[in-house]
């Protein structure tokens, strides 16, 4: 079964759905920077000292997302898709096996993390 086509923005990969997200999210931005440049943030109680963020914050995500940080499962997942990418393409069978064996390493190194992530959440209670 094909999936139906997903309308897009004009000249754009962003889906159209995703668009008046990203309109508050540039208005949110352009506000915050205003006040930012107006100096309305400099008098508020902490002002220039580091946030204190609580290991399950929902924001903490969002900034090391927008840090360019990733997980080191997800860092091994999305190597494992260009491997398996490779691989589909791949018609030399010397190379599909190396390949097979990168993907298994990669694999097994992945799996190890989501335990050991496992393991450290139940550690935390």
């Amino acid at each position: 079964m094909v999936a139906p086509p997903v309308s897009r923005l004009p000249g754009t990969d962003v889906p159209a759905m995703i668009a008046p997200m990203l309109f508050f999210e540039r208005l949110a931005r352009d506000r915050i920077e205003r006040a930012m440049e107006e100096g309305q943030f400099d008098a508020l109680p902490g002002a220039g000292k580091p946030l204190a963020f609580a290991p399950d914050d929902p924001v903490v995500p969002k900034s090391l997302r927008e840090s360019g940080y990733a997980p080191p499962v997800v860092i091994l997942i999305r190597k494992l898709e260009g491997l398996r990418a490779r691989l589909a393409a791949e018609r030399d069978r010397t190379k599909r096996r190396a390949l097979l064996a990168q993907i298994a390493e990669t694999d097994m190194r992945r799996r190890m993390e989501i335990e050991r992530a496992v393991a450290d959440a139940r550690r935390r209670g």
